[in-house]
């Protein structure tokens, strides 16, 4: 079984790009966005060995 870590970096991976591009819109600003996503990223590496890997890492990284 894959461990949280691995899922947190095969997050980062796989969901970097799609997150920023998201959050780009949202705000309007890149810089904005590249911060944010760096907080939703630190987030998951706090809450998700307690809480669980969010079935759609994704959405939970653009909303949190």
């Amino acid at each position: 079984m894959i461990d949280v870590r691995e899922m947190i970096t095969r997050a980062h991976h796989e969901e970097w790009a799609r997150v920023v591009a998201a959050l780009t819109r949202r705000f309007g600003d890149l810089d904005i966005a590249e911060e944010a996503a760096a907080e939703a990223f630190a987030t998951a590496v706090e809450r998700w060995p307690a809480d669980g890997v969010p079935p759609n890492a994704g959405a939970w990284l653009t909303t949190t």
